[in-house]
């Protein structure tokens, strides 16, 4: 199981999603990638929205980054590796509303290995909050994937990883540079093929496993979209 930095973003109130997202991918990944060696970041990704799945009383996120570090790859001068990471916090804040864009090292959990063409689905789950992390975590892990799994006729799975948040979390240098609001205790990566079930099958199952969902999760804070994948490098 490997890890990667979720970071969850949402717009200055100024800019726009196109706005927010030109702005991102054109002028903030490309220094991102000039102090990647610097900094160890082997993988840096952005997930742009394109379509919010559901609508819930927290806002929808206008994209998600994503990125693998190796410490081991890292520069050894730390005043390198400060200026750095100062230099990509200055330019976040020109376009980030970083109080509530919650930055957070994930466990991966890649659960089925496919092709990751097209739109990605993206889930940013916030646990029912009469269960703890670990609760959430099993019941995620060993009941409600597994059942999406099981039925690729009406869910259509071809990639999916769930990205499993660690008790301690919050407690990291990128969330506390930055004043971040809590973790969520998850993020889910799927891509899926259309069903081929009959409609009244689909929207059967699907209305069960919706159903399944109050039992894990608090819905109405755990924001769904679609996005467009950008592999920086």
């Amino acid at each position: 199981m490997g890890q990667r930095i979720i970071f969850p973003l949402r717009r200055l109130p100024h800019l726009s999603r196109d706005e927010f997202q030109s702005y991102w991918l054109n002028r903030h990944a490309p220094l991102v990638a000039h102090h990647a060696e610097t900094l160890g970041i082997i993988g840096y990704q952005q997930v742009h929205t394109t379509k919010e799945m559901r609508e819930t009383a927290v806002p929808c996120f206008d994209g998600v980054a994503e990125l693998w570090v190796d410490p081991s790859r890292a520069s050894t001068d730390a005043s390198a590796r400060r200026a750095a990471s100062e230099a990509l916090l200055d330019d976040e804040r020109t376009f980030i509303d970083l109080a509530n864009s919650p930055i957070w090292i994930a466990e991966e959990d890649v659960r089925l290995e496919g092709s990751k063409e097209g739109l990605r689905m993206t889930a940013i789950l916030r646990r029912n909050p009469a269960i703890t992390r670990e609760q959430f975590r099993h019941h995620w892990r060993e009941l409600h994937g597994p059942w999406a799994l099981r039925n690729p006729e009406v869910f259509g799975f071809r990639h999916y990883v769930q990205n499993h948040t660690p008790a301690d979390a919050d407690d990291n240098s990128l969330a506390r540079d930055r004043n971040s609001p809590p973790a969520f205790d998850g993020v889910s990566e799927i891509y899926r093929n259309p069903p081929t079930a009959s409609p009244e099958a689909v929207a059967s199952l699907r209305q069960e496993f919706h159903e399944d969902e109050k039992n894990f999760l608090d819905i109405d804070a755990s924001p769904v979209f679609e996005g467009q994948v950008f592999v920086i490098f």
